[in-house]
């Protein structure tokens, strides 16, 4: 435990500039986000955000929200533009928070990092209210992330992480319904961003000639995540709480 937050306490004192490539693809992803909260139907009350470190999470909607990290810094960060929302140095697997408190929970590329996620879910379903809903992404194996990553952990005999992560376990579509199905019932599923990879550290193609085609094919990355949801290099679940354990 404490090997990871120091981990991501070091990770966010580090200032790390996007690419335009990381940049579209992380307004991909918040997009969906945001249009799973619009497509859900009902009014938005109370939202934990689980992992603030990405501060894009914190533009899904404009209304006041709780957020979470495990990292300080990650949370002294988020402050500065997003002051006005409510925040806590937690671990997503003993939220400080009663049964049944939040209408929301968004947990975006978080849960392939924790040592416990059954016992994250546990705590999600605990504190929703009934027929609450958590939004969900992971990484995905089935994409073409995925076979790049089995094939460098080939060659090299060792496990291959995003940004050298201590814990990183990708999801299966499959593996992730299963999980969820203990405590919640799913309602939409999206996948997300269908590009090949660019590059890994400084080994990437430049950005500038690879953004151009990437913009272009947009409008069919977006259908492909409708139309092949299980393939996309992220894999977006929302869900309804069905029960209490």
């Amino acid at each position: 435990m404490n090997k990871v937050k120091n981990f991501y306490d070091k990770f966010y004192t580090i200032q790390r500039r996007m690419t335009r490539i990381e940049e579209m693809k992380q307004d991909v992803r918040v997009n969906v986000l945001r249009e799973f909260l619009k497509g859900d139907g009902r009014r938005y009350k109370k939202i934990l955000i689980v992992g603030c470190g990405s501060e894009k999470d914190l533009s899904i909607t404009t209304k006041r929200i709780i957020a979470i990290d495990i990292s300080w810094v990650a949370i002294k960060i988020a402050k500065k533009q997003f002051g006005y929302n409510e925040y806590f140095v937690a671990d997503a697997c003993d939220l400080p928070f009663a049964n049944n408190f939040f209408d929301y929970v968004v947990c975006s590329e978080v849960i392939e990092h924790v040592v416990d996620s059954d016992k994250m879910l546990f705590e999600f379903q605990r504190v929703l209210c009934e027929k609450g809903t958590l939004i969900i992404t992971v990484p995905n194996w089935y994409s073409f992330y995925g076979m790049v990553r089995k094939l460098a952990e080939f060659i090299t005999r060792r496990s291959v992480t995003a940004g050298n992560q201590p814990i990183d376990n990708w999801y299966t579509p499959g593996k992730l319904k299963i999980q969820l199905n203990r405590y919640f019932r799913v309602e939409e599923i999206r996948g997300i961003w269908y590009y090949p990879p660019t590059g890994r550290g400084e080994y990437m193609v430049p950005s500038f000639i690879v953004y151009p085609i990437f913009k272009l094919f947009q409008p069919i990355d977006w259908f492909l995540g409708r139309v092949l949801p299980n393939n996309g290099h992220m894999y977006a679940v929302r869900c309804i709480k069905v029960r209490n354990e």
